[in-house]
């Protein structure tokens, strides 16, 4: 399967039918024990407030109860004698509040909860807790989720630590640290994100050599991003990949020209974009011919919603809401470093791996400006695709400084 028009519809048929599949088999398991387990969550006072704060009082400590209690809602009520409204239109119990006090009402038995329907996600987290919760109750998975996100970040820093430089791993690891990847790690609202990035990552750094394995990668992650994820910070998943990419393209040049390398970042990003895109409306479309609800709509209305700008606020302030929540000092000082050692030690080899990266760090921007409502309202996790501006900034300027140089220096003292 060389060519792509046929290689690539293929594999999103693929994805497609796993993600049914993945979701029929979770809605066949019993409620009994993920109910139990929920309980038992409650009882150890977790998922008590909706927005919880974590280390410090300022909205990028916000641990998201409100989305995990929602999940959580979604996987106790799954498996319904409707199968099909259990695995498109993901029902949950509600009682006109907050979402941790809708779990809450619904473990106690409450009669007075109404159903509410939220169809136009996949909502693979959800499927995912019910397979989990049927194990474990959510302290005890925090804790999990902790040690997997862990393992998987030192495994991907000492990668690239070994195989591309220890600037690069460095940088990754501090791009990371500014948008508090850490909060990331408790929360299944936010894990699914930073797994994919991390996996995409070590499958880039280990095995692929050539721009059209990359392009395949982004399509996959792109796709596994929509399956996943409630729009927090999709980017992530895309642009953290593709800056290693780059980098790793620094360290072994294959002597294309930087067109054919342009030409390359366009192809995998716009692969990314339709594997994400394509995933996405194909639940509406799904989930309205085989349920009947009108979800197309619903999704096409949200999206409207989502993408416009308000009376009280502009896109402009959507972009410059994100970009507030970065430490804004140490990035600084780190810029002022780094381009100091560029003046010092230039390195003209990396001007166009430099251009890729700036490029790279543009489209996280122009979602804020687009997705200028949500961006907005939801600052406190959506400003975490900015790890890719960063990221992809301190690539740039590590391209641009010889580094051999600089070792040949410390040698010769």
């Amino acid at each position: 399967m060389k060519h792509p028009w046929v290689k690539y519809p293929v594999v999103f048929a693929a994805l497609i039918a796993f993600y049914l599949l993945f979701a029929l088999v979770a809605n066949l398991l019993p409620n009994a024990p993920i109910i139990r387990h929920a309980a038992r969550t409650l009882a150890k006072d977790d998922l008590q407030n909706d927005f919880f704060f974590v280390y410090s009082c300022r909205p990028a400590y916000y641990l998201d109860n409100f989305t995990d209690a929602l999940i959580l809602n979604q996987a106790c009520n799954g498996g319904s004698e409707h199968l099909l409204t259990s695995m498109l239109l993901n029902p949950r119990a509600h009682n006109g509040e907050s979402e941790c006090a809708s779990l809450k009402c619904f473990i106690h038995g409450d009669t007075t909860l109404h159903p509410i329907y939220y169809g136009r996600y996949w909502h693979g987290s959800t499927f995912l807790m019910r397979f989990l919760l049927s194990f474990w109750d959510y302290p005890s998975l925090r804790i999990l989720f902790y040690l997997i996100s862990s393992v998987l970040l030192a495994w991907v820093a000492a990668v690239l630590y070994r195989r591309i430089g220890k600037a690069v791993a460095l940088f990754f690891v501090l791009a990371l640290a500014f948008v508090n990847c850490f909060m990331m790690q408790h929360s299944i609202q936010f894990l699914p994100v930073l797994l994919i990035a991390l996996a995409a990552t070590l499958w880039v750094a280990y095995r692929v050599t050539e721009p059209r394995q990359l392009t395949l990668v982004l399509f996959i992650a792109g796709s596994l991003t929509a399956f996943f994820d409630l729009l927090t910070c999709p980017a992530m998943t895309w642009g953290i990949p593709l800056c290693v990419y780059l980098m790793k393209q620094q360290r072994h040049p294959d002597g294309r020209s930087w067109l054919r390398r342009l030409g390359s970042w366009a192809d995998a990003s716009v692969m990314w974009a339709i594997g994400y895109g394509a995933t996405w409306v194909s639940k509406w479309g799904i989930a309205t011919v085989l349920t009947g609800e009108n979800i197309i709509r619903d999704g096409a209305k949200e999206f409207a919603l989502r993408a416009g700008a308000q009376i009280d606020y502009s896109r402009l302030d959507a972009v410059t809401n994100n970009l507030s929540l970065i430490p804004r000092y140490y990035v600084v000082y780190i810029l002022i470093l780094m381009g100091i050692l560029m003046l010092w030690r230039f390195n003209r080899k990396g001007i166009g791996t430099a251009l890729l990266c700036l490029l790279t760090a543009v489209p996280p921007l122009l979602w804020y400006f687009v997705a200028a409502d949500h961006s907005y309202l939801h600052n406190w996790f959506t400003y975490r695709s900015l790890s890719v501006c960063l990221m992809a900034v301190f690539f740039a300027l590590t391209a641009l400084v010889d580094w051999q140089r600089i070792k040949q220096l410390r040698i010769k003292h």
